[in-house]
């Protein structure tokens, strides 16, 4: 008996054409909508410690640098796991799924550990997708083709973070018109807000994303 996989649409490479795979459009649209997200709130952070929560400049830094390096620590763990697992998907949707359940704690924040808390998760979510989603990519496409798939993904991502950046100045100047001192419910509006494009970033992995047989799960499978 020959060993089989189930093929799915994104099972093997794609041809060197103008078309790229499901997989990579799925990423890229998941990588526009969570950077619209994150850059709606992500610089105004900082503003909303200092001026709303009376952080002290130090303890902002400290937040910023230990969250940035958390992401850093996680991916070479969830890159690891993912190939133990034999999973891209799932590692995937868990990571952008992390970070919009951490979004919530932003809006409701009183104090810098909640900030924390928030940040520490978001960047954890970060660190916990990148690895795979990149595997995944890279997995979908011919090896002459990934350059030109992780550019197109990687321009989603740079439009995603302009939209995001236009929204958050079009709410600040729409809510405080002439004042230039961050509010609380500015920043908390656009907090719920960004949770907006983060969930249909994770709607859409969670349906649209394929697995791709590699030589590893190709060797798991069960031969019938």
């Amino acid at each position: 008996m020959n060993n089989e996989i189930n093929q799915s649409p994104d099972s093997t490479p794609s041809p060197a054409s103008g078309r790229y795979p499901r997989n990579v459009y799925v990423t890229a649209g998941a990588s526009l909508l969570t950077d619209i997200s994150s850059e709606m709130v992500i610089h105004l952070v900082p503003l909303f410690l200092a001026g709303v929560l009376k952080t002290s400049t130090p303890l902002i830094g400290l937040i910023e640098g230990m969250a940035e390096t958390t992401a850093s620590l996680t991916k070479l763990v969830s890159g690891y796991l993912s190939d133990r697992i034999g999973s891209r998907k799932w590692p995937t949707v868990a990571g952008y799924s992390l970070s919009l359940l951490a979004r919530p704690l932003l809006a409701v924040a009183n104090g810098w550990p909640a900030i924390f808390t928030a940040r520490f998760a978001d960047r954890l979510g970060k660190g916990v997708r990148t690895a795979p989603r990149d595997a995944i990519i890279a997995d979908s496409v011919s090896a002459d083709r990934r350059g030109d798939a992780f550019g197109f993904q990687r321009a989603a991502d740079t439009l995603g973070a302009f939209i995001g950046l236009l929204i958050a100045i079009a709410v600040v100047f729409w809510s405080q018109q002439r004042d230039a001192q961050l509010e609380r419910a500015t920043f908390t509006t656009l907090a719920w807000l960004s949770m907006i494009p983060l969930a249909l970033a994770v709607g859409l992995l969670a349906w649209g994303l394929r697995e791709v047989a590699t030589a590893k799960t190709a060797a798991r499978a069960p031969a019938r």
